[in-house]
C-alpha cells in the first residue's frame, strides 16, 4: 500500500511538471537559491559540529550527564540522552536518526525509540535562529523566542509520551562504547556525513518547495492560506512565504512556529526513510509533530500577548543574506567555544580517578 502511494505521488508531480514545465523550472531556481542564501550556509556548518560529537563519543558522556531526568521526564533510558540532546542542538532528521541507531545497537528498546521519535527530531538554532530569526525578520530576537518555544513544546511533547505504552518492558543496563578514532578520522567521517546530510536537505527543499507551488498553482487560495499549506508541505518555503505576508508580525511569527513545530511533509519523508530499517512505528511521530505545531504555536502566542510587539522588524540596511551569513558566522564560532568546553569536561570527567573504597 504504501509504495502505491508513494508511486502515485511521484506521478502526481511528474504530471504536474508536464502540465507547467515553465513554472516548474523557475521554481526549482527559487528553491536552489533559497539553499544556496539561507539552508547552507545556516545549517552546513553545524552538521559538521554535531557529527564531530556524535562520533568522538559524546553521546556515551551525555548518558551519564542526563542520566538524572531521562527516566523519571520521559520514561526512556540514559542512553538516549544522545537523540535527546543531539535533536535539540542539530536540526532535522538527526534526532530521528540517533534513535533509530541507539535502538539497533540496543541501547534502549523498540518502545522508547518510538517515545524518542515523538519529541527527539526537532529543528535547529542555527535555522531558527539564522535563517528565520535574522535573515527573514532581521530580527534575531523573534528567533530566540521561536526557538525557546520550540524547544519548550518537544520537552512538554515528551512529557506526554513518557505514557505510550507505559508498561513495556525496559531496557537492561548497557554501557556505551565508542570505537577509538582519531581526530583526522572523526573530521572526515563528520564531514562526509555533513555533506550527505546537506544535500538531502537540500534535495527535499527543492523537490516539495516545486512541488507544493505547483499544486497550490492550481487552486485559488488568499495568501494566508497559500503561505500555511506551503510551510505544512515544506516548512523552510512556507517560513519564507509567511514572513513575506503583510499580516502583523506577531501573528506571522505564530504561524510560522506552528509550521515549523510541525515541520511539514518534506521533513516527515526524509524521517521515514531513514527510520524505516529500523521498524519503528511511525505513529507516535507524527501525533507528536502535529501536538508539537500546536504547543509552539500556542507558546509563542502566550509570550506575544504578554510582550506586545511595539518595535519595527525590518532593518532596511541588512541583507537577508548578509543577516544569515553573519549569523550562520556567530553560532559556529559560539558551537565550537561549546565543543572545546563539552570535551574538556567530558575529558576530565572520563579520567577521573575513582575514590578509593573504605575499608
Amino acid at each position: 500500500m504504501k509504495k502505491i502511494l508513494l508511486s502515485a505521488a511521484a506521478a502526481a508531480v511528474i504530471a504536474l511538471i508536464l502540465n507547467d514545465a515553465q513554472s516548474a523550472a523557475a521554481y526549482v531556481r527559487d528553491a536552489m537559491y533559497l539553499c544556496c542564501e539561507m539552508i547552507v550556509p545556516t545549517l552546513f556548518p553545524f552538521f559538521i559540529c554535531s557529527g564531530i560529537l556524535i562520533y568522538s563519543g559524546f553521546c556515551e558522556w551525555l548518558s551519564h550527564a542526563f542520566r538524572f531526568c531521562m527516566k523519571p521526564l520521559f520514561n526512556v533510558s540514559p542512553m538516549g540522552a544522545g537523540a535527546f540532546v543531539l535533536g535539540i542542538i542539530s536540526g532535522y532528521p538527526l534526532g530521528a536518526v540517533t534513535a533509530g541507531e541507539l535502538y539497533k545497537n540496543s541501547y534502549i528498546t523498540k518502545t522508547e525509540a518510538e517515545r524518542l521519535l515523538a519529541f527527539c527530531n526537532n529543528s535547529g538554532p542555527l535555522f531558527i535562529l539564522g535563517a528565520i530569526g535574522a535573515a527573514m525578520y532581521s530580527n534575531i530576537m523573534y528567533g530566540v523566542v521561536l526557538y525557546v518555544s520550540h524547544i519548550a513544546a518537544a520537552l512538554i511533547v515528551g512529557v506526554i509520551f513518557r505514557f505510550y505504552r507505559y508498561r513495556d518492558y525496559t531496557a537492561p543496563k548497557t554501557v556505551m562504547t565508542t570505537p577509538d578514532r582519531s581526530a583526522g578520522e572523526v573530521f572526515n567521517i563528520a564531514l562526509q556525513s555533513a555533506i550527505q546530510n546537506i544535500l538531502t536537505v537540500c534535495g527535499a527543499v527543492i523537490l516539495f518547495s516545486m512541488a507544493s507551488r505547483l499544486a497550490l498553482d492550481l487552486f485559488a487560495l488568499p495568501p494566508e492560506s497559500d503561505a500555511f499549506l506551503s510551510g505544512i508541505l515544506e516548512f523552510v518555503t512556507g517560513a519564507v512565504k509567511i514572513s513575506n505576508l503583510t499580516l502583523p508580525v506577531m501573528k506571522r511569527l505564530i504561524m510560522t512556529a506552528v509550521i515549523v513545530g510541525f515541520a511539514g511533509l518534506s521533513v516527515h519523508i526524509q524521517v521515514i526513510a531513514v527510520i524505516a530499517k529500523y521498524e519503528l512505528s511511525l505513529k507516535p511521530y507524527f501525533i507528536g509533530k502535529i501536538l508539537h505545531g500546536l504547543i509552539a504555536g500556542a507558546l509563542t502566542a502566550a509570550y506575544f500577548w504578554k510582550n506586545p510587539i511595539t518595535t519595527a522588524v525590518f532593518a532596511p540596511s541588512i541583507s537577508k543574506a548578509a543577516a544569515a551569513s553573519s549569523a550562520a558566522e556567530t553560532a559556529a564560532a559560539a558551537v565550537t567555544v561549546g565543543l572545546c568546553v563539552i570535551f574538556s569536561a567530558a575529558y576530565r570527567i572520563r579520567n577521573k580517578p575513582a575514590k578509593p573504597e573504605a575499608n
